[in-house]
């Protein structure tokens, strides 16, 4: 007997009724919880609304030059990135946000190399839709009528950016956006930078900029040349031969996890974070359960899926993996993959109410990390 897709229950009918069998299973688990503890609605309402601006989201690379050669950059260190010969003119990229406004686009990321090189895409970007997280270096100002959250990669202190970036960007970066309530310092933890932490924390608190934590994930490129005893180049390779491999032990791990934790503590008007998503985000092994057939995570937030899209400076749309699309999934602990995994609780987040709180407090980092203005000024 053949099953049609189109005789209820059976097919893509199931497959429907089971999503909402599980739903309403949720929101009942949630809605008894909520009632042992009247006080989590505004919390829960809260959560919502934080999950509903990442209702339809898209990456946007606005960028392909950059004004740093960081060691094991994600852009630069793709050998499969292909250079786009025909970017948009100022009127296509104004147009090209327009139409992604009437798309329903509710949340855009705008990466590449260096974003903040061309301002008049990011300010047609922020002309049209509601929110967005601009990804930079932090070297070059972003002029404040462009209100998206600004996320400025810091890769360690002074001496760290003097060796894996090529100069002195954490100074610049701090100086830059001293005070700026848009911004969030993003620190990329890695096996090279551990024994910074204290430094780069200071400097935040010193310039009254906010921190948050995310965890260096190599290229699949980047590591086959550690593989194969590739020697070093002048551009993005120059240090590997001679570094600790980019890939977390289990002792770095436990490092980092301690470093994350003991600056939530010590810098709380600073740091940005949750402990419950420092235990998620540095558990030996690898994050996400892999595909045996396409060797690609299941549960992986950034994958590139509807609604998710992933356009080019073209304005084209792009069939890749994920945000990061040459880091190794198996390695990856890019904090856009855990963080938006965390949309739907889990039975775990569910089990009692400590779990529950847990995972409350997990949304609202992610609110306070890639939205602005937060709070919010508009649900819209």
């Amino acid at each position: 007997m053949t099953i049609s897709a189109s005789m209820p229950g059976t097919g893509q009918n199931l497959l429907a009724d089971t999503t909402v069998k599980l739903a309403r299973q949720t929101n009942a688990r949630i809605q008894g919880l909520i009632a042992q503890a009247p006080d989590l609605q505004a919390r829960y309402e809260t959560a919502r609304k934080i999950i509903r601006a990442f209702r339809r989201p898209s990456f946007y690379e606005v960028s392909q030059k950059c004004n740093l050669w960081c060691e094991g950059c994600y852009y630069f260190e793709n050998d499969k990135r292909q250079v786009v010969g025909n970017e948009m003119s100022d009127d296509g990229w104004d147009a090209f946000f327009a139409a992604e406004d009437d798309r329903g686009v509710s949340m855009a990321y705008l990466v590449g190399a260096e974003p903040s090189l061309y301002p008049h895409r990011l300010r047609a970007a922020t002309k049209n839709i509601r929110y967005g997280k601009i990804g930079t270096n932090g070297t070059v100002v972003i002029p404040r009528d462009i209100s998206f959250r600004i996320g400025i990669s810091v890769w360690g202190n002074e001496t760290d950016d003097a060796v894996l970036r090529g100069g002195s960007v954490l100074r610049k970066a701090m100086r830059n956006y001293t005070g700026d309530p848009r911004a969030v310092m993003l620190f990329t933890l890695s096996p090279w930078n551990l024994d910074s932490v204290g430094d780069v924390l200071k400097a935040a608190e010193d310039h009254d900029v906010k921190l948050t934590f995310s965890m260096y994930s190599a290229t699949t490129s980047y590591l086959a040349k550690l593989t194969a005893g590739t020697a070093a180049d002048s551009k993005y390779f120059r240090l590997g031969p001679s570094l600790a491999r980019a890939v977390f032990t289990d002792a770095d791990l436990a490092k980092a996890h301690e470093a994350m934790l003991d600056a939530m503590q010590r810098y709380p008007d600073t740091v940005i974070f949750s402990a419950e998503y420092a235990d998620l985000i540095t558990r030996p092994g690898p994050l996400y359960d892999m595909d045996p057939e396409t060797g690609l995570p299941l549960d992986c937030g950034s994958r590139i899926r509807d609604p998710l899209r992933y356009f080019d400076t073209a304005g084209t749309q792009k069939q890749v993996k994920c945000c990061t699309p040459d880091v190794d999934c198996n390695h990856c602990r890019l904090y856009s993959g855990s963080w938006s995994k965390l949309f739907k609780p889990t039975q775990k987040h569910l089990a009692d109410q400590g779990s529950f709180e847990g995972w409350l407090s997990m949304i609202e980092t992610i609110g306070q990390i890639f939205l602005y203005p937060f709070p919010f000024e508009s649900t819209a």
